[in-house]
């Protein structure tokens, strides 16, 4: 039976980079690619450059086999809660081995980090540093990095960051899937410059950011370069321009440290931060200026910005309780079929369809129908409403 390979992703855009990821599979004999893709909103706490729909679409022309959202908030938590999402997913469609991007594509070396991480020593480790007064991130960085005598930049890495997430999970569940590592080529993940044959998709969405499209869409793969720039040219994207800002700024504004509080990844300290910051700020850059930016990373801080626009409190299932269809081809319909034999979870391309299956679903269903329509509303040139029950799903 041919085996079915599974990646979490975002293509927000996708590019050559992620084509590559994609090339280099099938090279290794895989001709099933199932992908766990974020929805309208993206990981680091952003909306997504183009719709969930049009990025699927690319990924399927691209060589993938089946594309599956991964839907908001899950797809902006944090990478820990991140990889658990998408795994859950991957695993009821019945993936066979889970791929990922890694700046060391040492799985030795990652598996080994991963299982201390779930260990007792590293908690113990981690505690000691923590009564230090380190920030977290920083006593996570130096409960390893002296467990293996690492640099400092082998666990920093934002795809080997997710490469451990994702291990930790599937030990976790006891999950026993082939795991590839796959070197990333070119740019850095937060590289703006497009100087590599390999851009960074920061470094693309500056560009459209900066309306040098033509640029961008060099970095996208030739086969769907047209539509990328067809739907840049025609303002059917998003940017965080001035509009959005004092949009969400204002909402902040609304908002106590008590209301702050109830939000996913917001501590006492950021909610009674955010109230204050909010307060005497007029624009993102005043805000992040505002705020304990040494202490918590922007991605971080972005995530709980979101989450209080979109008006997300913690109240929500601990995972995905749907699996929904975006796009796929001949070979993605013999995944979906294998999976609705096996799945804990609903499968179907449908949102009306989905939304009868349970409360929880329901409930999901509503935020990432929220985050579309807002993705929608703020596109350079606004878009239309209520895509989640108007678009089909993509079928190659």
């Amino acid at each position: 039976m041919a085996k079915t390979v599974g990646i979490v992703a975002e293509y927000n855009p996708f590019h050559k980079g992620h084509a590559y990821q994609i090339d280099c599979l099938k090279d290794m004999g895989f001709d099933r690619i199932a992908v766990a893709m974020s929805g309208s909103c993206v990981q680091r706490g952003e909306i997504a450059l183009l719709d969930k729909f049009c990025r699927a679409g690319m990924a399927v022309d691209c060589g993938a086999s089946l594309v599956c959202e991964l839907p908001y908030p899950y797809s902006c938590f944090s990478a820990e809660g991140f990889a658990k999402s998408g795994v859950h997913i991957l695993k009821n469609i019945g993936a066979d081995a889970l791929c990922f991007g890694s700046e060391s594509a040492d799985i030795s070396l990652l598996c080994s980090i991963a299982d201390y991480l779930l260990s007792g020593e590293y908690e113990a480790n981690l505690k000691k540093y923590l009564a230090e007064n380190m920030p977290f991130a920083a006593a996570r960085e130096k409960a390893i990095t002296e467990k293996f005598a690492l640099s400092r930049e082998v666990i920093t890495a934002s795809n080997d960051i997710l490469a451990l997430e994702y291990i930790k999970e599937c030990r976790r569940i006891n999950w026993d899937v082939q795991l590839i590592p796959i070197k990333r080529k070119g740019a850095d993940y937060n590289d703006l410059s497009l100087k590599a044959s390999f851009a960074s998709a920061s470094g693309i969405r500056n560009a459209v950011k900066e309306y040098r499209f033509e640029t961008a869409a060099g970095y996208v793969p030739e086969t769907v370069q047209k539509d990328f720039l067809n739907r840049l040219e025609q303002g059917d994207y998003f940017v965080a321009d001035t509009a959005f800002e004092k949009a969400v700024i204002a909402g902040l504004k609304k908002l106590s440290a008590a209301d702050f509080e109830t939000l996913p990844d917001c501590n006492t300290e950021l909610a009674h931060a955010f109230e204050n910051a909010a307060s005497i700020s007029n624009s993102f850059e005043k805000l992040f200026e505002n705020l304990p930016t040494k202490q918590y990373t922007k991605a971080r801080l972005n995530r709980i910005m979101l989450f209080a626009f979109m008006g997300t409190n913690s109240s929500i299932p601990a995972l995905p309780p749907f699996i929904r269809i975006l796009a796929m081809d001949k070979n993605g319909e013999e995944i979906v079929k294998k999976a609705d034999k096996i799945s804990a979870l609903p499968i179907s391309h449908s949102y009306r369809i989905l939304q009868d299956k349970s409360e929880n679903c329901r409930r999901v269903i509503e935020k990432e129908v929220l985050a579309t329509d807002m993705q929608s509303l703020f596109f350079k040139f606004s878009g239309e409403n209520r895509k989640d029950f108007t678009t089909k799903f993509y079928k190659k």
